[in-house]
């Protein structure tokens, strides 16, 4: 239960922001009460990335028996067992779970409320628990309280069959098909896992293009690697209606055709959850639904920060938790800043897509002067060894400094090895020192100092000629 005397800092939710927060708070010697609804963890946790790659893990290794033939093998490919295939990945989330909670019990520094909060004033949080209704003193507080799944207002959320990736990575069983609303990363790393099972998929977008957040390039990957996997994608399109058929539904697109399916998976986007959290009495500022915030993560009101997707229209685990260090910090009165401009994301669809910082379109506006460098996983040692040659790596890079403005990478684990790149954008980095790097060979990692071979080349000849 709560101190009498007042905690540090009061975080409300426990999700990635919030832990990260709390842990940095209890390194500087201070202390934190977490106030948590449900389970530590948050979304990422226990409904949201960590679930999700367990089912991708799996599915994915069941779709490399296809292979097998090229590589010298004979064999068919596995038989799915559905509740086995999720009873794994609550396995895996449980364990990752008690880890979770250990951390927590085992740090003196830190104090978990279970229950929903409420701000109150600046310095007070009323929390409504299992016992009834506790209060929570601190000096500052940091907002940590996540999203959700959106629900468009015309389905029938009351039916079995309309479910959100909540009720995904949740389940007990697999759906024997299923249509997915939204082809941005989370409708698309879904579609990866469905169809690699051999279940039946539909993928609607209503753009012209999967993963519309990102590039041309990405998005045309994305579209070609679900089609080989038998996913049926329909972009340009919209979902009309939604009718319960018993366990199933029928699903109406906007240009009169019905398919029916077992299940519709709604992945249309998330919602920042600042609803009746105090925000509106205590005049906290609040665009498009997400709370205003500084590089302190500061919001307009005293001693009252916010993080992760409640105050950042990027919702990435990782960033929430970095915004979780840089609020606590400054909530101890130490100084730090960081204005999120260099953020990775992925996708982590087979293959993996991943990208950081700007598109050759955007350096151009920005900086009048850019340029794309391409390296192909075609003509790549390991991605030939290792029979994965439909990837590639684009950095964009101004042809002068080699400063480089952002990057795509398409290959498997891409999203550990753009990590590279946002650590040589951050730190001002160019593709000189890249080149100046020896990289491990043969590596996927490696396409990166080839690219950066090629314009250090380049730029000798430039010096050469002049």
């Amino acid at each position: 239960m709560p101190n009498d005397d007042p905690y540090d800092v009061a975080i409300l939710g426990g999700g990635p922001g919030g832990m990260a927060a709390a842990m940095q708070i209890a390194r500087r010697g201070q202390t934190a009460c977490v106030i948590e609804a449900a389970r530590l963890g948050g979304t990422c946790l226990n409904v949201g990335c960590m679930p999700t790659k367990a089912m991708l893990a799996a599915s994915g290794l069941r779709h490399q028996t296809a292979s097998f033939e090229k590589f010298g093998l004979s064999g068919t490919a596995p038989s799915v067992d559905a509740k086995a295939f999720m009873q794994r990945v609550a396995d895996v989330i449980a364990t990752l779970g008690e880890k979770t909670d250990k951390g927590v019990e085992l740090n003196k520094q830190i104090t978990l409320v279970t229950g929903r909060g409420r701000i109150v004033d600046p310095a007070r949080i009323a929390v409504q628990t299992a016992d009834g209704e506790v209060t929570v003193n601190a000096k500052s507080i940091i907002i940590a309280t996540g999203s959700k799944p959106a629900r468009p207002g015309f389905l029938p959320w009351d039916a079995p069959c309309v479910i959100t990736s909540d009720e995904a990575t949740t389940a007990s069983d697999l759906p024997q098909s299923i249509l997915i609303i939204g082809g941005g990363v989370i409708g698309c790393e879904f579609a990866t896992v469905y169809s690699e099972l051999g279940i039946k998929t539909y993928l609607v977008e209503m753009q012209d293009k999967l993963l519309p957040e990102l590039d041309k390039e990405a998005s045309a990957t994305a579209e070609a690697s679900l089609a080989d996997r038998g996913v049926e994608v329909l972009t340009a399109q919209r979902v009309a209606s939604v009718t319960p058929k018993g366990d199933s539904a029928s699903v109406e697109l906007d240009d009169g055709r019905n398919i029916g399916v077992h299940r519709v998976l709604v992945s249309v986007g998330r919602e920042a959850n600042i609803a009746d959290i105090g925000l509106e009495e205590l005049g906290v500022e609040v665009v498009d639904n997400i709370i205003t915030v500084d590089d302190h993560c500061r919001t307009n009101i005293e001693n009252i920060y916010a993080i992760g997707d409640a105050a950042e229209a990027q919702q990435y685990a990782h960033l929430a938790d970095r915004m979780g260090i840089v609020a606590a910090d400054n909530a101890t009165g130490h100084e730090l800043t960081d204005d999120r401009t260099v953020v990775p994301v992925g996708a982590y669809t087979h293959p993996e897509i991943a990208s950081v910082g700007l598109t050759l379109a955007q350096a151009k506006e920005k900086f009048g002067k850019a340029r794309v460098y391409r390296y192909s996983y075609q003509t790549g040692g390991m991605a030939l060894v290792c029979g994965k040659t439909e990837g590639q790596v684009k950095l964009i890079a101004d042809p002068d400094t080699g400063t480089i403005y952002g990057a795509l990478w398409i290959a498997d684990h891409a999203t550990d090895m753009i990590v590279e790149i946002a650590l040589a954008m951050r730190h001002g980095l160019t593709l000189g020192d890249i080149a100046q790097t020896i990289h491990p060979h043969p590596t996927y990692q490696e396409a990166v100092a080839v690219i950066a071979e090629t314009w250090a080349t380049q730029a000798i000849r430039k010096q050469t000629r002049s």
